[in-house]
């Protein structure tokens, strides 16, 4: 058989693999598209890029996507996997009181959001544009909400929450403060380090949502504002 062939050859099985879902294929398209969105901040990847990126065609890339949209659905189901997402949540629920399942929120939301907020730009994009995806976001806002008031039904049953706080509205508050949003104007917009954000948050939420007395961070917060030498 002539290298022609060969090359013929390797090409259409390599199509009829992929026409099969080859999963390893798939994953390698999510790594780079995964990849590029945090490389460009989050703004729009187009998918040339993504498949040039991956190694493969344009039609490899449709054969495992239907669009878009189904793609960036699927790179953030690989980066909550990636990022161990399951295994917060789980930690979270395993919390022993409310006040370290509330630390342990503010900690992780430090440590993850600079790598969610990327990918989190580039789905409201697609929210506009598939029903889908919007109501994907609309289920995961959902699920963090209800993250939020398990939190603050724990603090509820150690008696820890504020006695003059209704539940409904502890939650309200945790998931506001909480927010991506948030983050974003504090740490992006005003620059605060992510220790900064961390110290100050869970300082702010135990003032506001218990009647635990919050840690003085003033002086730790000003030696770390304070110009180096």
């Amino acid at each position: 058989m002539s290298s022609t062939r060969t090359h013929r050859k390797a090409r259409l099985d390599s199509v009829s693999s992929l026409k099969r879902g080859d999963p390893a294929t798939r994953q390698r398209i999510c790594e780079a598209a995964l990849r590029l969105i945090v490389k460009r901040a989050g703004v729009d990847i187009p998918l040339a890029d993504v498949a040039r990126a991956a190694r493969v065609s344009r039609q490899a890339l449709y054969l495992h996507f239907k669009d878009r949209a189904a793609l960036f659905l699927a790179v953030a189901q690989h980066a909550d996997d990636k990022r161990g997402l399951p295994e917060a949540i789980r930690r979270l629920q395993q919390a022993p009181t409310g006040l370290d399942a509330l630390r342990y929120m503010a900690a992780t939301r430090a440590t993850l959001n600079s790598e969610i907020w990327p990918l989190a730009r580039i789905l409201d994009s697609v929210r506009r544009e598939d029903p889908a995806a919007a109501i994907t976001l609309q289920n995961r806002r959902v699920a963090r909400l209800g993250a939020c008031r398990m939190i603050v039904d724990q603090l509820a049953r150690d008696g820890s929450l504020r006695a003059d706080l209704e539940p409904t509205i502890a939650a309200d508050l945790l998931w506001a403060l909480t927010s991506l949003r948030t983050w974003e104007d504090l740490v992006l917009v005003r620059g605060w380090t992510a220790a900064q954000y961390e110290e100050r948050l869970v300082s702010t939420l135990l003032r506001m949502l218990t009647n635990t007395a919050a840690p003085d961070t003033s002086s730790v917060s000003k030696r770390r504002d304070a110009p180096q030498a």
